[in-house]
């Protein structure tokens, strides 16, 4: 079984929607535990609008269930243009799991929303020049990807532009300007990793494992965050 962990219950069910397609029963929780009858469990810790040391305490508890439940591997499941306690939520997890890196990699080249030379774009346009500027919780009033973020207590964060090391204590986090380059972080997936971003990040890493699935992208698939 794959866990997940998502910040509100639209990510958790775009997750599940992942998993379908590539032939996998999924679940979504919000509360007690996992039915054992499919092979993607998705927890909504509904998390979003929480302050940072709740929605770490939800995450680190999601993480807990998952593990204890019997998951294989963990994904924390993060908004796309990073809205939340992505670190917060991040961080909780890798200590939960007793994890000294992580991969972030929260782009959805599919949907136009990039990451490239530190900036974040959305359909060709620096993301504080779009609407979602003007986001009444979370407004993303910079472009700079590590300004979106809030720093990490614990561990090191760091924007990979070009070089993939992922270095002991710290959270990378990969640029993406296309699907191929969420692809090929895919296969910087390892143990002791905690993988975490947005959702073609995930089918990517299902990609993986399961060869031969539909792509993320075809035309049926859920656009969301």
């Amino acid at each position: 079984m794959i866990g997940v962990i998502a910040d509100d219950l639209t990510g958790a069910a775009e997750i599940g929607a992942v998993g379908l397609r590539h032939g996998l029963r999924a679940e979504i929780i919000r509360r007690g535990n996992p039915s054992g009858r499919t092979e993607v469990v998705c927890v909504d810790t509904d998390s979003r609008s929480c302050a940072a040391d709740e929605a770490g305490r939800r995450a680190a508890a999601a993480a807990k269930l998952l593990r204890t439940a019997g998951a294989l591997w963990i994904y924390k499941k993060v908004d796309s243009v990073l809205r939340g306690q992505v670190t917060a939520e991040v961080e909780a997890v890798m200590k939960q799991l007793q994890l000294n890196r992580a991969l972030l990699l929260p782009a959805n080249p599919s949907l136009g929303r990039v990451i490239r030379d530190g900036q974040y774009f959305v359909r060709g346009k620096l993301i504080h020049k779009t609407e979602f500027a003007r986001d009444p919780e979370y407004p993303r009033r910079a472009s700079q990807v590590l300004r979106l973020l809030k720093p990490p207590e614990k561990f090191l964060i760091r924007l990979a532009n070009g070089d993939r090391t992922l270095a002991d204590g710290t959270i990378v986090v990969g640029e993406a300007a296309t699907p191929e380059d969420v692809q090929g972080w895919a296969g910087h997936r390892e143990a002791g990793m905690l993988p975490a971003g947005g959702s073609e990040f995930f089918s990517a890493l299902l990609d993986t494992s399961f060869p031969g699935a539909p792509a993320y992208g075809r035309r049926d698939s859920p656009r969301t965050d």
